[in-house]
């Protein structure tokens, strides 16, 4: 079975970076263990920047040259009840969200919306 591979769009700089980064490794695990997609947490960047420290404006470019490889997207606030965290504003996501759209790929506002395109394309 052919699985699309989706793209994760969230808060990164806006609220709690570690926190954004947290919510969406979480996310990632989340699909992955549901094994209808291939997930893409770009945020992992977070990590390679604690060790390798880069300009923001690199982490964007790249992450905008990659969007063609994926089938979609699925646009996310970052939310940890848990902790009581939420974060929805990001601009950043907002730019892949549409460029996204600009490719005329789709993008999904959750899991459940995804799923359900899923189910109905495979």
């Amino acid at each position: 079975m052919n699985k699309p591979t989706v793209y994760i769009a969230s808060p990164y700089s806006k609220g709690d970076p570690a926190m954004n980064a947290h919510f969406q490794c979480k996310l990632f695990d989340q699909l992955l263990g549901d094994g209808k997609v291939l997930p893409v947490a770009p945020l992992w960047s977070h990590f390679q920047h604690i060790l390798f420290p880069r300009a923001y404006q690199d982490w964007i470019n790249y992450d905008q040259a990659m969007l063609g490889l994926y089938d979609c997207c699925l646009r996310l606030s970052a939310s940890l009840p848990s902790v009581g965290y939420q974060q929805a504003e990001s601009s950043g996501a907002d730019a892949e969200v549409q460029t996204f759209c600009n490719m005329g790929k789709p993008v999904f506002y959750s899991v459940e919306e995804l799923y359900a395109w899923v189910d109905g394309v495979r």
